[in-house]
């Protein structure tokens, strides 16, 4: 601050971050005639608590230009004149006020992301309908093992299946029941009973009588 004459200019140009507590002052304040000075801060970090001030105020002259540049400034804040808060000042009681220009370097949190579809897609258009042949077919999780309650977890197979299903209901045998009967007219192997000897004079063993016999075959099918 200076009570006469211009004010002067204070450049802060950091590695680490700004912090400025229990009244903390950057001040290129001018008083009576004189012009205020210029302040340029660049920091990773800036904050102000407790009533921590950066001014560059004028009484009679103009008020200086503030020049931040930061990623991240906290607890500190422009206003047109000083409050009891940590402010970021530059007016001029009679003059013309300086500018005050904070450059944010901090990244948008909504840069990158998508604008979801106003108009939702129909759900019932998602879902495959069932066998045209069997309409009563469902499908019912019953959130005990197998199926997991979303596709982030994995299945638990520690449970054991069971058949909730009435089993009644499906211990009737259909009406569309079918009888197959084979008839075999091969002839019966017998045991030999006596030998013969035929023209090249070898000899063969024969049974005396050659029998038929009849297999039948009877399979059921059910639904």
């Amino acid at each position: 601050m200076t009570a006469s004459g211009e004010g002067g200019n204070i450049n802060l140009n950091l590695q680490s971050d700004l912090i400025l507590r229990n009244n903390s002052l950057i001040d290129t304040e001018a008083l009576d005639t004189g012009n205020g000075g210029n302040i340029t801060i660049n920091s990773p970090i800036i904050t102000g608590f407790e009533n921590s001030d950066i001014i560059a105020n004028a009484v009679e002259g103009m008020g200086g230009n503030i020049d931040i540049i930061t990623s991240g400034i906290f607890g500190v804040e422009f206003r047109e004149e000083l409050t009891e808060k940590s402010d970021i000042s530059a007016s001029s009681e009679f003059v013309v006020s300086g500018t005050v220009q904070i450059n944010n370097l901090s990244i948008d949190p909504s840069s990158g992301l998508v604008e979801l579809p106003v108009v939702l897609a129909d759900s019932s258009e998602q879902i495959v309908s069932g066998c045209s042949s069997n309409r009563n077919s469902t499908f019912i999780a019953t959130g005990r093992g197998g199926i997991p309650h979303n596709l982030s977890q994995l299945s638990n197979y520690y449970f054991t299946w069971f058949n909730i299903r009435d089993l009644s209901a499906y211990q009737k045998l259909n009406n569309n029941n079918a009888k197959f009967r084979t008839i075999s007219s091969k002839p019966a192997i017998v045991e030999a009973t006596d030998f013969v000897r035929n023209s090249k004079g070898e000899i063969e063993l024969v049974a005396l009588e050659n029998k038929h016999f009849v297999t039948k075959q009877i399979s059921e099918c059910s639904g």
